[in-house]
């Protein structure tokens, strides 16, 4: 049993919902974009090839844009939200995101720190721009995430100023 329809919550939880679809369509492809510029400055400073990083910027460009455009009628809409179906659900997502981005980190940072210790040539500047680019996934994956959380948490609030202006 979900609850959705005695819980005063589930439309806000659905307009929450829904925002945070809208921002996971172009920030994730936004991702491989920065990390594409990550790496090309990192390359140009060290004088290496910056193509990787090149067809990273593009890519993510592209895939942001798509996310952006395949998302244009969710954005704009005036159209009331479908209501959360899962509250538990939701709730317990609230709870465990910050424990979520603590582990996405920390598991980043370790697996990191391991590529430069353990293998050949893995603190060698030609490694630099690789490791800019998971170093910047992680941490717009994290940010993502954040958002998101932030989303649910104060989706009472959105929801209430998105009525208003409705």
């Amino acid at each position: 049993m979900t609850g959705t329809a005695t819980d005063p919550r589930a439309a806000a939880f659905g307009f929450a919902q829904r925002k945070a679809w809208v921002f996971s369509a172009w920030w994730y492809g936004a991702i491989f974009s920065f990390s594409g510029v990550v790496h090309c400055v990192l390359a140009g400073i060290l004088g290496q090839s910056a193509e990787l990083g090149i067809f990273l910027a593009i890519l993510g460009t592209v895939l942001a844009a798509v996310g952006w455009v395949l998302t244009m009628w969710p954005r704009f809409t005036r159209k009331l939200p479908k209501p959360a179906s899962d509250i538990p659900r939701v709730e317990q997502g609230i709870r465990i995101a910050p424990g979520m981005i603590r582990t996405l980190l920390i598991a980043s940072g370790l697996g990191i720190g391991a590529l430069v210790l353990f293998t050949p040539k893995g603190a060698s500047p030609e490694m630099l721009p690789i490791l800019g680019i998971l170093v910047a996934v992680p941490l717009g994956v994290a940010a993502g995430l954040a958002y998101t959380g932030w989303l649910m948490r104060n989706s009472a609030e959105l929801y209430a100023r998105w009525l208003e202006r409705r």
